[in-house]
């Protein structure tokens, strides 16, 4: 008799326990993801921040399903090769805004080519190109693209100990920027370079580069206020683009439910709407901080100068569309869209 009661007890509290776990684990039988971010830039960097927040907003809208593992300046893939090494998933998100020749063609020049163009225009022309030229999807069919949000903003002359104030002053400098803007810089006369990101600071220190073509809010953000004396207010805007991709595997290894969440409009538009605002608003704060603690010298162009800079990145942007046309690709047909999307914004 004891023992059928004894056994009768057991069961019971084996029924409460299984009924408990089911209670209290609401996630059971759900799959977690942690998913690699790979990022070119340091942490510093306002940009990488917003993109800090996007990863909170879709852990969150996952309930803590999808967790992300930041990885900086380029400390997960090669500045270099990004693209290939996150197409062959040693990341699953990377950020490959600084498109390197793997696998772009038009994009590696995009910043280039879209260069000059209005500030209200940073996104919503972007999207239209995009729709209106497959040659540009074709681009980034091999990965999943998360938002419009690789830069857009708006580039100025950093330089060391060399006051840039007029297109004469840059012959023979030699200036690193992204591949984008090798022709812009080859055409004033400079010698562009395109070194990792992460080497560009200890570059500038060791006098090895005499400047570089960047947002001002570097100053403050990579401490470019250390090594560059001058600012020259060239004040040229770019498009912005998908630049931080998904590897395709890791994409549809997600369920539905969760990619969903990737796509929901408003964490993708909390992403772009952000970067758009922040690529623009935090120049002057920092070149009004690198006059403060380093007596940067900020320096103002007129407009028939600033037009002189203009004229030589117009010229190198046909240069970039002649070059797509002859492999075959829309180079001035796209050139003259971006032209004519250009005037309806001003």
């Amino acid at each position: 008799m004891k023992k059928k009661v004894l056994a009768l007890l057991l069961t019971l509290v084996m029924i409460f326990t299984f009924a408990s776990c089911g209670s209290d684990d609401s996630q059971a039988g759900q799959d977690s993801y942690n998913l690699k971010f790979s990022i070119a830039g340091s942490e510093a960097i306002p940009m990488n921040q917003l993109w800090q927040e996007y990863a909170d907003k879709i852990t969150e809208a996952t309930d803590g399903q999808v967790e992300f593992t930041f990885y900086f300046d380029s400390t997960l893939l090669e500045a270099n090769s990004a693209y290939a090494q996150l197409v062959s998933g040693i990341a699953d998100i990377g950020d490959i805004h600084r498109y390197a020749s793997d696998g772009f063609n038009i994009l590696e020049k995009w910043k280039g080519l879209t260069m000059g163009t209005p500030v209200e225009a940073q996104v919503d022309m972007a999207k239209q190109l995009f729709e209106d030229f497959p040659e540009l999807q074709e681009e980034i069919s091999g990965v999943h693209s998360l938002a419009f949000a690789f830069d857009g903003g708006t580039y100025n002359l950093l330089t060391t100990d060399t006051p840039v104030e007029s297109v004469d002053d840059m012959k023979g400098l030699v200036i690193w920027c992204e591949a984008d803007f090798n022709d812009f810089i080859e055409g004033l006369g400079a010698t562009p370079v395109n070194t990792p990101w992460s080497e560009v600071y200890s570059s500038l220190q060791k006098n090895m580069y005499d400047g570089l073509l960047i947002a001002a809010e570097t100053l403050e953000s990579s401490n470019f206020a250390e090594v560059c004396s001058y600012v020259t207010m060239i004040d040229l805007n770019y498009l912005a683009a998908p630049g931080h991709f998904m590897n395709l595997d890791t994409w549809n290894s997600l369920p539905e439910d969760i990619q969903a969440v990737f796509n929901d409009p408003e964490i993708v538009g909390f992403i772009e709407d952000e970067r758009e605002a922040i690529s623009h608003s935090t120049d002057a704060d920092s070149i009004a901080w690198a006059q403060e603690n380093y007596g940067t010298t900020v320096i103002e162009l007129d407009d028939a100068t600033r037009q002189e800079f203009i004229d030589v990145l117009n010229e190198s942007k046909k240069n970039i569309a002649a070059e797509f046309d002859s492999q075959g690709l829309p180079g001035t047909e796209l050139l003259e869209a971006i032209e004519k999307y250009s005037k309806e914004y001003e």
